[in-house]
C-alpha cells in the first residue's frame, strides 16, 4: 500500500496527540486517576446530597452545585470553602488544610 505524505502526517499528528493525552494523568491502577493540583492549591471533591440545588463559594468565586453532583474543588492551603448566600460568602464549610486533599466530603455533613 502506497503512503502519501498527507497520511503520513495524519496519522503521525494522531499518534502523538495519543501520546501526549495519555501522559497528562498520573494513577496508581488501571481504574484510579490522580489530578494534579494547581501549584499551590490543594484540591478535594464535594458531593451534594442535599436534595436540593447549592452554591459554593472559594473564596474567590462561586461554583454552582446541583443535587447529586460531585465536583473538584482547588482553594490555597489555609483558605475556607463557604456556602454562598446571593453570591457572597455565608456559613464557612471546611477550612482547608492538607488533611482534606484528595477526599471526598459530603455536602450534608459540612452544613
Amino acid at each position: 500500500m502506497k503512503f502519501s505524505f498527507v497520511k503520513f502526517c495524519t496519522l503521525f499528528s494522531f499518534a502523538a496527540l495519543i501520546g501526549v493525552g495519555s501522559t497528562a494523568f498520573v494513577g496508581t491502577s488501571p481504574n484510579s486517576i490522580a489530578l494534579v493540583a494547581p501549584k499551590g492549591k490543594i484540591c478535594f471533591k464535594i458531593k451534594n446530597d442535599t436534595g436540593a440545588s447549592q452554591t459554593l463559594h472559594t473564596g474567590s468565586g462561586t461554583k454552582p452545585m446541583n443535587n447529586l453532583t460531585t465536583n473538584e474543588i482547588c482553594i490555597e492551603e489555609g483558605g475556607k470553602l463557604y456556602l454562598a448566600d446571593k453570591g457572597r460568602k455565608g456559613k464557612v464549610l471546611l477550612e482547608v488544610t492538607a488533611k482534606v486533599a484528595n477526599k471526598t466530603y459530603k455536602l450534608s455533613d459540612l452544613m
